[in-house]
């Protein structure tokens, strides 16, 4: 029960550091999609994401911050450009219009098992 308990924490702790910053994070508003956070690609890196999100938790833009972007591949930030545009956020009315929030995505290798 104990290993439950940590193992639990540690995955809560993982989803919660993917939301990096922004006005988001910082009024708690919580994520209701479940994801890891993860994408396959051929090379690792990370790919860094500016989403706007509106008063119903949707994900209204994506912008990729190139800047901070270690991942070049165009296809493998257009598949984590999809994976953040289906997150959906905590809905309510006394959020702002649009929520900004920064959304960090690792790009692992793809391992084959035998």
């Amino acid at each position: 029960m104990k290993f439950l308990s940590i193992l639990f924490i540690f995955a809560s702790f993982n989803l919660s550091a993917q939301l990096i910053s922004g006005d988001l994070v910082d009024e708690k508003r919580n994520l209701l999609s479940t994801t890891d956070f993860l994408l396959v690609g051929n090379s690792t890196g990370e790919l860094f994401y500016d989403l706007s999100v509106d008063i119903e938790g949707n994900v209204t833009s994506a912008k990729l911050l190139i800047d901070k972007t270690t991942v070049l591949s165009t296809p493998t930030r257009m598949r984590g450009k999809l994976l953040v545009s289906d997150l959906k956020f905590e809905p309510g009315t006394y959020y702002p219009k649009f929520h900004h929030v920064v959304v960090r995505i690792k790009v692992v290798l793809e391992t084959i098992e035998k």
